[in-house]
């Protein structure tokens, strides 16, 4: 069950997501395991891979995050 904490990190987190001016990361999830936060999904470059993961670092808080986002050089936004 995701307690009222995990909600807003990980709705601040995909609206971070949803609001940047990469459309890539606009596809990703994230989700609560444990007491970690999963950042999952794919993208075309390893430079999109790291702008997802300082967004989500600005919402985590000091919240492990576990960033699983593959790269795939042939995927296209």
């Amino acid at each position: 069950m995701i307690d009222s904490g995990f909600q807003d990190v990980l709705g601040q987190a995909e609206k971070m997501l949803r609001d940047s001016p990469f459309q890539a990361l606009h596809r990703l999830r994230v989700e609560q395991s444990g007491d970690h936060v999963m950042l999952r999904g794919n993208v075309e470059s390893f430079f999109l891979k790291q702008q997802a993961q300082e967004t989500v670092r600005t919402a985590t808080r000091g919240i492990e995050m576990i960033n699983e986002v593959l790269v795939d050089p042939t995927r296209t936004s």
